[in-house]
């Protein structure tokens, strides 16, 4: 035995493989076969159709599993290894040439041979100079760009076969290589493979025409699974010495080509069409409803913030009374008092004192006893459910007012019709307050309240009427002219926050007992704060419903979608499992497909959101309103959905078998 002969790059000892059909029947594709096969050479293996001429070479390059005996390739035992390590096997050890080329249409010539190495984790620019110098030097250094429908036979065939050296494949395995070209091409595809035996590589082809099998330096016939002829060795088998194609570098642990699969995600949803169409807009009409229903509760919650707002909601009160039956009085607030609260409480944006004394008002001899006046320290009228003061004429006190402690008033509506004619202008006429004259710059109006159906009512007049007979003076000029002191009625406070009101009224009872030692009472608008709050929380579970099942409708669309596509890529898929994809490659590759396409369809929704933000609130006669981190959160979900939804494709989409994927028609 001669011990220096290099041991073969194939050995099969033994090997069957048995098939279960429907009903439980048995078929023995192969029945016992032994076959060494060496480097440098040019084996055919031929018989009838049926014979196991395909179901040899499946097993021969991983593609399938015997179902007994042996396997070992270039020294490694085949039945040691999981489906990862049959994916590194088959993209290191073996080039795979098919009959019907088996190129991906929507990849470029060089693409298509830069394939393995991805896989391999080969850098670009590597696997960019090996393709080009592989296609080169078959003679298609100018078709690099080209697509396999710009190409002719025989040269996607050359293709195919700068594919299986790309890796630097010690076996390629020729499945009918001549068997869709004519004789001259066949010729030359014959003459390419001779050449890689010469130059050391184990070649292997299976074919029934007699042809290409007068070509091979070693015969191996098959008849029912078993071989029944084999003219032996070859010569570089018995020499030992052929020369050996060096590999190019490849690492060792590959990785999942993230920036390729994404490139050829791109590249799937330009050329899928209605496919690619109909899961961009599922995605992109999912997000649009997501942000369309985000939009609308936005300006709902600002739309209820602003009502909120105008009935005094963002507002407390600290009175210098107390409520408490049984408590003693508590010690009067002060100036010093609204600027410590100022000063030293987070969240309030303005303290605002105030005095009112109920004080007798009159013109030319008419006068209305008692009357509330107010000295207020703000300079907007509004309207709340325990402050109901808008303009009905003039205008409302200034900060001009203020500062020159003017003598100006805002009357109500009752001291209006009972100190001037009907038809009499108030405004700029004088009135009188305790005796000191004051000019009139405004009326108040009377209170609406709100009903359910949208009309507005008027109060009883008998049923509140104080609230037509006050008057609004400036602060200063009550402190100064009018009250003559220095203490306060009570304090009305403005913060910054609705949602902390209640954590910023603890923190003004907190100060006021550490500065007078006694407990006050700190009040607002609860029921108004807590039925907007209800409101909100409806709009917001309503909307996030709705939204959530225009998601799922979406990515249900997706996943019927991607199903389809996996049905109609399975050839796409044994293909790239051929060239040593492992399932998570094969994974990957269809999650980051979806997510691409989820991604675009996001982006599309949000623009289209975004443009038509206008015409939804003139449509749904709804306020809208957005803010930038929906577009994060609209790509979020868009993403999300479609990684959620598209994992389950994907899945299937790896866990399809080599050999059956390859096999579809």
């Amino acid at each position: 035995m001669d011990r220096t002969a290099p041991s073969p790059l194939v050995e099969l000892s033994g090997v069957s493989r048995v098939f279960e059909e429907e009903g439980g029947e048995r078929v023995c594709a192969l029945d016992g076969i032994s076959l060494d096969v060496h480097g440098g050479e040019f084996v055919c293996i031929t018989g009838p159709s049926g014979s196991g001429k395909s179901t040899l070479m499946h097993i021969i390059g991983c593609l399938d599993r015997a179902t007994e005996g042996g396997c070992r390739i270039a020294g490694t035992d085949v039945e040691t290894l999981d489906d990862d390590g049959l994916a590194v096997l088959r993209r290191h050890a073996f080039g795979f040439v098919f009959q019907s080329y088996n190129l991906l249409e929507s990849l470029s010539a060089a693409a298509n041979v830069e394939l393995p190495a991805t896989y391999a984790g080969l850098r670009a620019g590597h696997r960019h100079d090996r393709a080009r110098e592989l296609l080169t030097t078959l003679g298609l250094g100018d078709r690099l760009d080209h697509r396999p429908t710009e190409l002719s036979g025989g040269e996607q065939q050359r293709v195919a076969i700068a594919r299986a050296l790309m890796n630097g494949a010690r076996v390629i395995l020729a499945d009918e290589p001549t068997g869709a070209i004519d004789t001259e091409q066949g010729a030359e595809v014959l003459d390419l493979l001779a050449a890689l035996a010469e130059r050391g590589h184990a070649v292997i082809v299976v074919s029934h025409d007699r042809t290409v099998a007068s070509r091979a330096h070693r015969v191996v016939d098959l008849v029912d699974g078993r071989i029944v002829g084999d003219s032996g060795a070859s010569r570089a088998a018995s020499h030992g010495s052929a020369p050996e194609t060096p590999k190019p570098q490849v690492p060792r642990r590959s990785t999942i080509p993230w920036l390729a699969a994404v490139r050829h995600g791109l590249t799937a949803l330009r050329t899928a069409g209605l496919r690619g169409a109909l899961t961009v807009f599922s995605v992109s009409l999912g997000t649009w409803s997501v942000l369309a229903l985000l939009g609308l509760s936005e300006g709902v919650r600002l739309d209820i913030a602003d009502a909120m707002v105008k009935m005094g909601a963002n507002r407390l009160t600290v009175g210098s009374m107390t409520i408490r039956p049984g408590a003693t009085a508590l010690p009067p607030l002060t100036l010093a008092d609204a600027d410590a609260i100022a000063e030293q409480t987070a969240n309030v944006s303005s303290v605002l004192p105030g005095m009112w004394e109920r004080l007798p008002v009159s013109r030319s001899g008419e006068s209305i006893d008692p009357v509330i006046v107010r000295a207020l320290s703000e300079y907007e009228p509004r309207t709340t459910q325990n402050a109901p003061w808008s303009l009905a004429e003039g205008t409302y006190l200034s900060e001009d007012d203020r500062d020159t402690v003017a003598q100006v008033a805002v009357i109500g509506p009752t001291i209006r019709d009972r100190l001037f004619s009907p038809g009499e202008s108030a405004l700029g006429q004088h009135v009188e307050i305790d005796a000191l004259p004051f000019v009139v710059k405004g009326v108040l109006a009377r209170h609406p309240r709100q009903i359910g159906d949208g009309e507005m009512m008027w109060l009883a007049p008998n049923a509140y009427d104080w609230l037509g007979t006050v008057i609004h003076i400036p602060f200063e000029t009550g402190a100064d002219l009018v009250f003559g002191r220095e203490n306060l009625n009570g304090l009305d406070i403005l913060i910054s926050d609705i949602e902390r009101i209640d954590e910023t009224a603890g923190d003004i009872r907190d100060l006021l007992f550490r500065r007078h030692g006694a407990e006050y009472d700190v009040t607002n608008e609860a029921l108004i704060w807590t039925s907007g709050k209800k409101l909100k929380a409806i709009h917001l579970a309503l909307f996030g419903a709705i939204g959530a099942i225009a998601l799922c409708l979406g990515g249900m669309t997706i996943v019927a979608v991607s199903l389809a596509g996996v049905s109609q890529r399975r050839r796409e898929i044994g293909i790239r499992r051929a060239v040593g994809a492992r399932r998570r490659d094969i994974t990957a590759q269809f999650v980051v497909e979806t997510g691409v396409a989820t991604t675009l369809g996001g982006a599309i929704g949000a623009l289209s959101s975004f443009a038509g933000g206008s015409l939804l609130a003139q449509v749904t006669g709804a306020p809208v309103g957005f803010e930038p981190w929906f577009v994060l959160v609209a790509l979020g979900c868009a993403i999300a959905t479609g990684l959620g939804f598209g994992i389950v494709p994907a899945r299937r989409a790896a866990g399809l078998k080599p050999v059956t994927a390859l096999a579809t028609d």
